[in-house]
């Protein structure tokens, strides 16, 4: 008897643990607010990865993965959720990404640089700057004294905007800021609580598309400015933002940076590799391109645009493999 009850359990516990190595493994993608650009990007490339690695075209070798965007302050709170292994992937502008590499700005108290490595460049971001037409401000000097929101700690737009304020010899001081997501910042806009919101995000951005009852207008960004500023932050450069992609906004000059899709780089060659692959398949790809309308400007072309920190190992491979690098990883 006792036998039989010996030989149940054990076959039951060789179930179970057949069971639990039967289910997928979790890939989280750190993102960004909801009313970005990060967050939908993310997800697309969630569902478009999660499809790849659990259907036919599964990656050989690779264990089956669930892929999931998650919600997080930014580009500096997804650097930090790398480095304390709470995700395995993040979107991050260049900028910071160097910074963290390198020891620099909010990541001089590390240690040693953050392990942190590209799989691919995305797309440029550029900063908005949203106004009330009712506020009079029509230059970046003009944000003195308004009740403007500057985006939450660990955002890559807060990181931005402090530059921007030093370069216009300004300070947080000088405005009358708050520090919300952009999703928390429409509705006041709208009822007059405030004067304007900051976001580097790609176009168009939702939160920027659903002013619908408020004439609203973007600061531009003197182009001799952002030219300075690329003298020192060479991850940050002048650009525009095109006419029409906001209704009755023409072509504002503003700053803008790459956003990197970046990884630890303890992740497994093996799985970098895939991971970079399945990026640029057409499957993924084509649901980028359909999904968001920043989504058809993320190309193969120009995965290595703008790249602040090195390649990891697997994604190299991938793009030595296609004669995009060197054979010989430097």
């Amino acid at each position: 008897m006792m036998k039989r009850i010996v030989a149940s359990l054990f076959f039951i516990s060789f179930c179970v643990c057949l069971s639990f190595s039967q289910v997928p493994g979790l890939f989280r993608i750190g993102t960004g607010g909801l009313q970005g650009v990060y967050y939908p990007i993310g997800k697309l490339i969630a569902q478009g990865l999660t499809a790849r690695f659990l259907g036919p075209d599964k990656p050989a070798g690779i264990p089956e993965t669930l892929f999931v965007a998650q919600t997080s302050g930014g580009s500096i709170s997804n650097v930090q959720s790398l480095l304390s292994k709470e995700t395995e992937a993040g979107l991050v502008q260049a900028d910071v990404a160097y910074w963290a590499y390198t020891r620099q700005g909010p990541f001089e108290g590390l240690a040693e640089p953050a392990p942190v490595r590209a799989i691919a460049s995305l797309y440029p971001e550029k900063m908005q700057i949203v106004v009330r037409k009712d506020a009079r401000i029509e230059t970046f000097d003009q944000l003195k004294g308004k009740t403007i929101s500057l985006d939450e700690a660990g955002s890559g737009t807060l990181a931005v905007l402090r530059i921007l304020l030093e370069a216009h010899r300004l300070s947080e001081k000088d405005l009358k800021p708050v520090y919300l997501k952009p999703e928390f910042t429409v509705d006041r806009l709208m009822r007059n609580e405030l004067q304007g919101f900051c976001m580097m995000a790609g176009v168009p951005a939702l939160a920027i598309e659903r002013l619908t009852s408020v004439d609203y207008s973007i600061v531009p960004i003197d182009p001799t400015v952002a030219e300075r500023i690329q003298g020192q932050h060479p991850y940050l450069f002048p650009g525009v933002i095109p006419a029409g992609v906001y209704q009755g906004i023409g072509q504002t000059p503003t700053i803008e940076v790459y956003a990197l899709l970046v990884v630890h780089q303890d992740l497994p060659d093996e799985m970098a590799y895939a991971l970079t692959e399945s990026l640029w398949s057409k499957q993924v790809l084509s649901l980028l391109e359909t999904g968001h309308a920043q989504g058809a400007s993320i190309t193969l072309d120009t995965a290595l645009d703008g790249l602040s920190i090195p390649l990891h190992p697997g994604a190299y491979r991938f793009y030595a493999e296609r004669g995009m690098v060197s054979k010989q990883e430097p």
